[in-house]
């Protein structure tokens, strides 16, 4: 015997369609919302003939040919150059302080000179801890990599480095332990291509 409560509910559900349908007066609602009548002067009188004048917003100026539009030969081209290397480059001059807690972009400079990287030895030599890579890198406008490949610090420097880095080990948690085990043996596999 089928409760009382359920026979309407199925009653229900078996007169309505479960897939959506969309209807006539809905296109038809559309469609006239769409029908947008032409301006007044598209409109053909019949009485008189004329010509419509549609000019584009702005003519175009040869002064803003895009830099891929002009030949090789076009002396343009080296000017617009200028402009694109202008507008790339960063807005912030080296001296620039850091605005907001971030430090200002500086681009790396490949041309370090002998005089300038054996400051760059001096002065990591006398301070490390002052002098680190990146005040050098800062300072002398390249990279970190190159700092590291000109100069090291010395072996005081980088034993009290490797001990303070152990004692900051020595805080850690076993599953923190287990993580970087784990990541050296997997970076061990990944070298013998085993991963």
């Amino acid at each position: 015997m089928e409760r009382p409560v359920l026979q309407p509910l199925r009653r229900l559900t078996a007169s309505v369609n479960l897939t959506s349908i969309r209807s006539q007066s809905t296109t038809r609602r559309t469609k006239k919302a769409l029908k947008i009548a032409p301006h007044p002067s598209f409109l053909d009188n019949g009485t008189d003939d004329h010509i419509v004048f549609n000019p584009p917003s702005s003519a175009p100026s040869v002064y803003h040919t895009p830099f891929k539009f002009l030949p090789k030969t076009d002396p343009r081209r080296q000017a617009n150059l200028t402009q694109l290397l202008r507008a790339s480059a960063p807005a912030s001059s080296p001296s620039a302080p850091e605005v907001g807690g971030t430090p200002s972009f500086v681009a790396p400079k490949h041309n370090v000179t002998a005089e300038q990287i054996e400051e760059m030895r001096a002065l990591r030599s006398s301070d490390p801890a002052t002098w680190s890579v990146l005040a050098l890198a800062k300072k002398f406008q390249c990279s970190n990599y190159f700092v590291l490949m000109c100069c090291r610090a010395n072996p005081q420097h980088r034993q009290s480095e490797k001990e303070r880095l152990e004692a900051i080990k020595a805080r850690w948690g076993p599953i923190r332990t287990k993580a970087r085990e784990d990541r050296q043996k997997r970076k061990v596999m990944l070298g013998r291509g085993e991963l």
